[in-house]
């Protein structure tokens, strides 16, 4: 599995783009280059980034309706971005949209590693300590949803309560949580192939999914034989109380927050 940190870069002068994108590679980061708004918007479709570098005067659409873009419906960036422009002015007009950091053009490269790493160290300081975890909840049985949803939201989880698996794998690509809560018997798709169809997208292939079996369930050998040794996939073989499914989901929570603290202090 590739842990590199994946940088967009979004600057219309391509020999600026590949000077910061070989400087972040050359320093274990992986880059990625759009060259204007239009073309950053087209790669966030499939990208999930943990930053982005944002130039601001751009033909086709600039950084400033870019940024517009990348805002949720609170107006609350839905990536961490560092701004570059070579007009100084604009750097009080960005602070006031909460963007994470700006650099002035012209700037060295250690200048840039320096703004990167404090940025991508911040997120991930936060990701660790955020609370709640939102979890993503896929079952079709209208009770059995509201029991397992209701006692995670009283364990101080954000939920998003899904009852199939078509609408599940749309929502957890749009809202891309910590964690996916499957059940294998799903009405219209098995939960496995759920997990299957979030394991080939390239923003949610690392979404650690859980795949939960109602007890004697009759497909459990079978699924349990093919995802036993599947990296990311955890599976409970028999469920009866919703308390099962919530050590779970804690268990794993507690292994990516020990592996990310350990990761964060070796950075």
């Amino acid at each position: 599995m590739n842990n590199k940190k994946s940088i967009l870069i979004i600057e219309d002068e391509k020999d600026v783009a590949e000077l910061v994108a070989n400087r972040l590679n050359a320093n274990g980061y992986d880059s990625i280059c759009a060259y204007n708004g239009l073309e950053g918007l087209e790669k966030l479709k499939k990208l999930n980034p943990n930053l982005i570098i944002l130039d601001l005067n751009m033909p086709k659409m600039g950084g400033i309706e870019f940024y517009q873009h990348i805002c949720d419906s609170k107006a609350i960036l839905k990536y961490p971005v560092l701004v570059l422009t070579a007009r100084g002015n604009m750097e009080q007009l960005f602070r006031g949209f909460n963007v994470n950091g700006f650099l002035s053009k012209p700037f060295k490269g250690e200048q840039l590693l320096d703004e990167v790493r404090a940025i991508l160290s911040e997120e991930d300081r936060k990701r660790i300590l955020k609370s709640p975890r939102e979890i993503a909840i896929v079952e079709n049985n209208v009770v059995e949803l509201f029991k397992v949803s209701s006692l995670f939201t009283a364990h101080h989880y954000k939920v998003i309560a899904l009852g199939d698996g078509t609408s599940a794998i749309e929502m957890i690509s749009n809202d891309l949580p910590d964690l996916a809560l499957i059940q294998l018997g799903l009405g219209d798709i098995s939960g496995d192939l759920v997990i299957l169809r979030l394991q080939q997208i390239a923003k949610t292939k690392h979404i650690p999914c859980i795949l939960y079996l109602h007890k004697n369930d009759e497909h459990a050998k079978v699924v349990i034989d093919k995802f036993g040794d599947k990296s990311g996939v955890r599976v409970i073989k028999e469920y009866e109380n919703p308390q099962d499914l919530l050590m779970a989901v804690n268990k794993v929570f507690q292994e990516i927050e020990l592996k990310e603290l350990e990761h964060s202090r070796l950075a």
